[in-house]
């Protein structure tokens, strides 16, 4: 097991130089940080609705939003779907 170890270990080195050879700074050879992409996916965009749904209901009976405000956001919900 513990010659496994030390050729893994080795592998891993080798594949993170490949990368960053091809994909690192030329200068200081470090990889880059890549920014997270900003779609969204069904079940998170199911989740996050329903939070803002509920978080507008609890506004609603705690009065903190007015009448004009809930029928612009019927109005809103109405032309999405």
């Amino acid at each position: 097991m513990a010659k496994f170890n030390v050729v893994q270990k080795r592998r891993r080195e080798q594949i993170s130089q490949r990368k960053r050879a091809v994909h690192g700074d030329p200068l200081t050879g470090k990889l880059k940080n890549k920014k997270q992409p900003l779609s969204v996916s069904g079940k998170r965009q199911r989740k996050l609705l329903k939070k803002w749904r509920r978080e507008q209901k609890e506004a609603i009976e705690k009065g903190l939003v007015t009448m004009e405000d809930v029928e612009m956001a019927a109005a809103e919900g109405f032309m999405q779907f």
